[in-house]
This record gives structure tokens, C-alpha cells and sequence, in this order.
């Protein structure tokens, strides 16, 4: 069975709620790396995605649906589903005391009221916030803190991602009962400024636009309490883009794509004296895949997940860092209604 380690404690057993491209992808290459857990059961209301699981992992049951997992005492979750399955997802893994590894974001917008559990239950979520546990995104985060750009006047975040290679299995990024762009990429995006920041934004306004599709662009303009200010381009489109760029008083912090090399600016600096070694990172990347920013990040969330669940300790991010970002989704589609800027109170 994949995980299987050779310690002497048993390996955690893991159910897996869905088997599209991300599970495969991305999820069971990780749980083939993954030290002391297995998936013991896959759930997938999908013919054609139960017949993937029952050849990709051979020794585990292929089920229909949750409660048919379930039977076979899964002591943990890992959810890789549409946005639409996940409150009722939560509140039934609640009921049976279940932790949960569960994609973002949490719920869809409106759903928070909804979704079941009292502090015990809370303490059992894990979001998959991946690029939180990204070293080049870490260490970002620290230059930050450490005030290497001097005050933050700027961030600019871009995250553009191919529909096309999303939709090879299920089409629901492009359903408006799964929330698209802004709970697909605004959720990772919203989570990520404020976490690079090391504070939430106060205010945000949402431009949407439909250029292939309907709703595939957005744009977020986040207002923060010390003057600065954040925009996330996020789109659908027929290719993967993704750039980050922090700007403050004293100079400027760069990834022109997560698997390149961080560069730390001083002001005036001109983009093209890093990049030889932006393609030497790169190519290293690419030739190692596992070393990739999504495989990398997704296995380290993983890894981290299936720890606590034996420590029993707190899961980060877990159910405040849910709740804020859907909180923050919240109010973006509001603001995306009323046209203009509205303030963030991801707290209440």
C-alpha cells in the first residue's frame, strides 16, 4: 500500500475524498513520499475517477461516496473535491471526529454559519494553504519581517492558471456553484498577501472581467492600515503564470515564478541582473520535479498535516486562517457587486 514506512508505528491511515487532477497529480505522489501514513480508502462519485484510484492505489477500497469510505475507519482526511462538496464534507467528517486536510477555500461564501463543530472539531482542520510551507515564499516572508524593503508600500502578486490542463477531468472551476476565480485562486491569493504581509488588509475592491469564459479575470486592489496597498491579477487562461513582487521604502523583493530564485532589490535596480540565475534554478526544478513548487509545497503540507495529527497538535493553517479567508472571499464578491472599495473585517 503506497506510504507504507518500515517504523514501528503504524502508518496513519488516510482516506482520499476525490480523485481528480489534483489527487493524482499532486496527491499521490506525495503520499508515495509520505513517511508513516497510507491511503486506506478513496472516495469518488465518479466511474472514471474510481477506476484511476483502483489502479493508482491497488490494496485500497474504491468507494462512491463518504459514507462508504468511511466503513473502512479512516483515522484521518485529506479532501481534494470542488468547492461546493466541502461544508458538507466538514460537518460529516465532524460528526465522526475525523481531522481533515481539506483544499481551499474552507466553504464558499455564506456557508460559514453552516458548517458544524465546536472547539474540539475546530482544532481538527488543516487548509491547504500550500505555498505557506514554499522555502522561497518563507523566506520572503522573513525578509519582510525583518524590514529588508523598509516599510511595504507595494505588493503585486499574479496567478494565471491553465483551465484547459484543470479541466481534463471534472469542469467545475467553470460552474458558478463552485464561486471560480475568486474562490479558486482569490482563496489562495487573499491567504498569501496577508501572510507575506504579516497582517490582514482593511480594505478591498474587486474588478471582474470575461474574456474567454465568464468571470475568468479578476482583480483584487487590497488597502492595508500603514498606507500600503496589494493587487492579485488572477485569471483562467491557456497558460500558468505566477509572479510575486514586494516593494517598500528601501528597496524591492522579486519571484518572477515561485520555482526561480528570490531576488532582494535595492531601488532602481534593473530585472534583467538576476536572470542567469533565475534559469539555472529553473532547469534544476524542472529536471527534479518533486522539487517543484506545487509537488514540493503539497507533499510539506502533507507531511506537516499527517505530523500533528499524531502530536495532536495545532494544525497552521487551520480553522482561524480558514475562517479569515472566507470571511475576506466574503466581502471581495460584495465589493465585486458594488463597485467599490469595501472594508475588510475578516475578524467578526
Amino acid at each position: 500500500m503506497d506510504g507504507v514506512t518500515a517504523d514501528a508505528v503504524p502508518p496513519l491511515r488516510l482516506g482520499l475524498v476525490g480523485f481528480g487532477r489534483l489527487a493524482r497529480s499532486y496527491y499521490l505522489p506525495a503520499l508515495r513520499r509520505l513517511r508513516g501514513a497510507c491511503a486506506v480508502a478513496v472516495a469518488d462519485p465518479l466511474p472514471a475517477s474510481r477506476a484511476e484510484a483502483a489502479t493508482a492505489l491497488r490494496g485500497a477500497a474504491v468507494c462512491e461516496d463518504l459514507s462508504g469510505l468511511l466503513a473502512h475507519a479512516p483515522e484521518a482526511l485529506l479532501v481534494a473535491t470542488p468547492p461546493s462538496t466541502h461544508l458538507a464534507l466538514w460537518n460529516a467528517a465532524q460528526a465522526a471526529s475525523l481531522p481533515v486536510f481539506l483544499e481551499k477555500p474552507f466553504v464558499l461564501a455564506g456557508e460559514l454559519g453552516a458548517a458544524t463543530g465546536d472547539a474540539a472539531a475546530r482544532a481538527r482542520l488543516m487548509v491547504n494553504f500550500n505555498r505557506h510551507f514554499w522555502p522561497p515564499y518563507q523566506r520572503l516572508r522573513t525578509l519582510v519581517a525583518a524590514g529588508r524593503v523598509g516599510r511595504v508600500t507595494r505588493i503585486e502578486f499574479a496567478l494565471h492558471v491553465d483551465l484547459r490542463a484543470w479541466s481534463d477531468v471534472t469542469q467545475h472551476r467553470l460552474s458558478a456553484a463552485d464561486g471560480g476565480v475568486l474562490h479558486d485562486l482569490g482563496s489562495q491569493a487573499l491567504a498569501l498577501v496577508a501572510w507575506l504581509a504579516g497582517t490582514d488588509p482593511i480594505g478591498v475592491e474587486t474588478t471582474l472581467a470575461s474574456r474567454r469564459w465568464p468571470d475568468d479575470h479578476a482583480m483584487l486592489r487590497l488597502r492595508f492600515a500603514d498606507g500600503g496597498e496589494a493587487t492579485c491579477d488572477l485569471a483562467y487562461e491557456s497558460r500558468t503564470y505566477e509572479r510575486v513582487s514586494i516593494s517598500g521604502t528601501a528597496g524591492r523583493l522579486r519571484l518572477d515564478d515561485p520555482n526561480m530564485a528570490l531576488h532582494v532589490e535595492p531601488l532602481r535596480r534593473g530585472r534583467w541582473r538576476g536572470r542567469p540565475r533565475d534559469l539555472a534554478v529553473f532547469a534544476y526544478r524542472a529536471l527534479r520535479r518533486s522539487h517543484s513548487m506545487a509537488r514540493y509545497s503539497i507533499h510539506a503540507a502533507l507531511a506537516a498535516f499527517v505530523a500533528n495529527v499524531r502530536a495532536r497538535g495545532p494544525f497552521v493553517p487551520g480553522w482561524d486562517a480558514a475562517v479569515r479567508n472566507v470571511r475576506a472571499i466574503e466581502i471581495a464578491v460584495r465589493a465585486a457587486e458594488a463597485g467599490r472599495e469595501l472594508r475588510l473585517e475578516t475578524s467578526q
